[in-house]
């Protein structure tokens, strides 16, 4: 499903992939995420966040990048030479009600600052299908909301403007062959079993890269509890999709003593997390042309 994957382990014509990936410019990118406070959707730091990414994007030398509205999914797109597209996305909003102190680094600083990197990597064009870039906000509940039916605003946004023939930046869903979720990939004890919403295809090929990066599968495996995500909303549609997450973020069991606390800061992210995702992802995704 995605074109860059080979069945061949041993990476054998996908040299080109190797090292592209610049795990201290994504830390960067989540750095400067962290540093404007917490983003939680609707706020003037989520604007910032979104102006944030869309910068960098075209300085990525993405095409057609634009904010949706209402919600502020970044959207852009690296053409290919194939009719197929790909989306890949992260979300960029943070929890409205953790508390002082609370950055958000992984959850979702790292998940951006993995497709900005990729982004940067891949553009300006790819061989095989387009690849949709989308940076969701508004996952996060609101306050004591329950998570089904207050999260995934933007990610149902973007797959609503897809169903009604490709609107502010969404392809036409029919063209849409599959979708990659980066969320929560920054913990420096990463693990990312396979999620069962989850497409088993698109996992697998994201574990084969990571082989391909030094033969062995790492982080790539085992299998964790189902888990709501951005991916939902394209799986509801039948698009293939898959959620890369480690959803054991701190002690005790998932989601970890972390997730959603104050905790959740610099010190806990490593960019040697960001790489090893980000590595396998090259291996996975359309090449880059040329």
């Amino acid at each position: 499903m995605l074109a860059g994957c080979s069945s061949d382990d041993n990476g054998g014509g996908l040299d080109l992939a190797a090292g592209r990936f610049d795990s201290n410019l994504a830390f960067e990118d989540l750095e400067a995420q962290v540093e404007i406070g917490q983003r939680p959707a609707g706020s003037p730091e989520s604007r910032e966040t979104a102006e944030l990414i869309a910068d960098r994007l075209r300085e990525a030398g993405v095409g057609d990048v634009r904010i949706q509205r209402p919600h502020l999914n970044v959207v852009g797109t690296i053409p290919g030479d194939e009719p197929d597209r790909i989306v890949v996305g992260a979300h960029h909003d943070t929890k409205d009600d953790v508390g002082p102190g609370f950055q958000g680094a992984n959850d979702g600083a790292s998940g951006v600052a993995v497709v900005l990197e990729l982004a940067r990597a891949l553009a300006p064009r790819v061989d095989g299908p387009s690849v949709h870039l989308a940076l969701f906000d508004a996952e996060e509940a609101r306050g004591d909301r329950d998570f089904l039916s207050d999260g995934l605003r933007g990610s149902r946004q973007y797959v609503e403007y897809a169903e009604r023939g490709g609107l502010q930046g969404s392809p036409p869903l029919d063209e849409i062959g599959a979708m990659v979720l980066f969320d929560l990939v920054g913990d420096c004890d990463l693990q990312i079993p396979y999620e069962p919403n989850s497409s088993r295809d698109l996992y697998e090929q994201f574990a084969r890269g990571a082989r391909q990066v030094d033969g062995d599968p790492a982080p790539f495996e085992g299998q964790a509890e189902s888990i709501l995500d951005d991916h939902i909303p394209f799986a509801e549609a039948g698009i293939p999709a898959v959620d890369l997450i480690d959803f054991t973020f701190g002690p005790g069991p998932a989601p970890g003593g972390y997730w959603h606390t104050p905790e959740d800061t610099l010190d806990k992210v490593c960019a040697e997390s960001l790489d090893a995702v980000g590595e396998a992802a090259l291996r996975a995704l359309p090449r880059p042309a040329g």
